[in-house]
């Protein structure tokens, strides 16, 4: 693996990111773990089995590697979240747009949300004015791993950034957030060319 931003990310950055019990570190292996994994996607498969297979193996190393620092995986209505051992923090993944990274764009999911993460992201933070610390309340904040794929010839490039939305309706994209933790892009090359960013978006429904 290599990357290209090592001298880009900043004290803040770290920081911002400590704040939620996160390290860059974790962040990239399961962004690694993705793009390793498009890679095996068949040449005539469907056409979003590469984005199932990164959004798959992307959830299981980034709960890996959390679970083995004290996080708990969720798998309430098969979410494939992860808990803060002692904050009311959880992380999952979310496909973004070419704003991923870039605080001065519109960043907005790819796909809309359905009932399940609509319920879970009641509890977030309804403007940026909100402190970022504030996790005093009893329910959930639900932030995300967002990330966007851009293939250029052999070098494939993920835009990256650890972002709360404010809460959404269920069947509407996330393109409200509450705070945003963008991040330099991170770079790989050369790699053999591998399929365009779609990514699957599997639906969960609230059990009533």
């Amino acid at each position: 693996m290599t990357t290209s931003n090592a001298t880009e990310l900043t004290a803040d950055h770290h920081a911002r990111l400590a704040g939620l019990g996160l390290r860059v570190d974790h962040l990239d292996e399961a962004i690694w773990a993705g793009v390793d994994a498009r890679l095996s996607a068949p040449p005539l498969g469907p056409t979003n089995g590469a984005g199932l297979l990164d959004w798959v193996h992307r959830v299981g190393r980034l709960r890996e590697v959390l679970v083995a620092e004290g996080w708990t995986k969720v798998d309430k209505w098969n979410a494939g979240l992860v808990q803060h051992p002692s904050k009311p923090v959880v992380l999952g993944t979310l496909q973004g747009n070419r704003s991923t990274g870039n605080p001065l764009a519109p960043l907005r999911s790819d796909y809309a949300k359905g009932p399940a993460i609509a319920a879970m992201m009641r509890g977030n933070d309804h403007d940026q004015l909100s402190l970022f610390d504030s996790f005093h309340a009893h329910e959930w904040k639900l932030w995300f791993l967002v990330t966007y794929v851009v293939q250029e010839d052999e070098r494939t490039t993920v835009l990256r950034e650890v972002s709360q939305p404010e809460p959404t309706p269920q069947g509407q994209v996330v393109d409200r957030w509450a705070h945003r933790i963008t991040l330099p892009p991170l770079e790989f090359g050369p790699l053999p060319p591998m399929r365009a960013a779609h990514e699957v978006d599997v639906p969960v429904r609230v059990r009533e």
